[in-house]
């Protein structure tokens, strides 16, 4: 094997393994992804139960205001009372008090039902959180190991691109180029090895003069079927 063909099949396993390292890299996230579900059964209960709560509160403070307001209204109803002077407004005025009665007992009576509900969440929270921690505990050592696993392909990335662009320089512009453009037709194989006569990047039959040839290894010599570059690998 010529000095540049073993420069360009050193570039082609150097592209091969950095394509493999970005697609494990690029598998990391979907795996937290995958990590993430595992614990989405118990912290989901958890989450709304503590939402719910929230919700809770806030209804029964706004109910609490209403009834409030409900009762400072019915007092002011009574103080009318003595100044009235006529049936029909005397009617009218208890109308309004009986409705504004009424309105307080229902803000009350649905005030005391959200508390009763937030009572039985807040029992319920501890064995929730309790639940969702320790799953949550169980997927930190998966967690650890993919972050380990990140750094270690991101730096056996940035070491094979220092490799890669060592070679760079030693491989004309020209051959550059076709190495470029066949790769990129080629699905990243732009150098294809040639085992028992057959050519590992398109599977068709090499000729005989043509192993010859590559076993001389005296010059570039282009596949007839895939036009990869071809070296050729001893069986």
């Amino acid at each position: 094997m010529n000095n540049l063909l073993e420069k360009l099949v050193t570039l082609q396993k150097l592209d091969l393994e950095i394509r493999k390292l970005g697609h494990a890299l690029q598998q990391i996230p979907k795996k937290m992804i995958e990590i993430d579900k595992k614990i989405e059964s118990t912290k989901l209960p958890f989450e709304e139960a503590k939402k719910k709560i929230e919700e809770l509160k806030k209804k029964a403070d706004i109910l609490s205001e209403e009834a409030i307001k409900l009762e400072e209204s019915e007092r002011e109803l009574k103080l009318k009372m003595p100044k009235i002077k006529s049936n029909e407004e005397y009617s009218a005025l208890l109308k309004e008090m009986d409705a504004a009665k009424k309105r307080k007992e229902e803000c009350e009576e649905q005030q005391l039902t959200a508390i009763e509900e937030i009572e039985a969440l807040e029992k319920e929270i501890p064995l929730l959180e309790k639940k969702y921690l320790e799953q949550e505990n169980g997927v930190k050592g998966e967690r650890e190991e993919l972050e380990k696993e990140k750094k270690e392909i991101e730096l056996a990335l940035i070491k094979k691109k220092e490799e890669r662009n060592q070679v760079l320089p030693s491989v004309p512009k020209g051959y550059l180029d076709k190495y470029t453009h066949i790769a990129s037709a080629r699905n990243g194989l732009a150098v294809a090895a040639v085992k028992k006569g057959i050519c590992q990047g398109c599977f068709i039959g090499v000729r005989p003069k043509i192993v010859q040839d590559l076993h001389y290894g005296e010059e570039i010599i282009y596949c007839e079927g895939c036009q990869r570059f071809l070296y050729l690998e001893e069986s």
